[in-house]
């Protein structure tokens, strides 16, 4: 913990984050240049994946079991999808 912190200039931040997008291109089997981690809460990562798939207008199916049900839920209206919960 007595590390300095790694700005995101940094070039030593900026060669792991190379290696960390390529690791993940491989991971998903993509040739997207823009395959990066994203460094966030489980929230932060529902909200990533929602605002990237849903469209104005797509049906979205939600189930709701709690918490995170009701998150997608948010989520997926915002992103101007029409819900439909179980």
């Amino acid at each position: 913990m007595s590390n300095r912190i790694l700005g995101q200039f940094d070039p030593d931040f900026l060669t792991i984050m190379d290696d960390t997008m390529e690791l993940t291109r491989q991971a998903f089997e993509t040739k997207n240049k823009w395959a990066f981690a994203v460094d966030g809460s489980g929230h932060a990562g529902l909200e990533a994946l929602m605002s990237n798939i849903i469209s104005k207008g797509d049906k979205v199916l939600v189930p709701v079991l709690g918490r995170f049900g009701n998150l997608g839920i948010e989520l997926a209206q915002r992103a101007g999808g029409e819900v439909i919960t179980m």
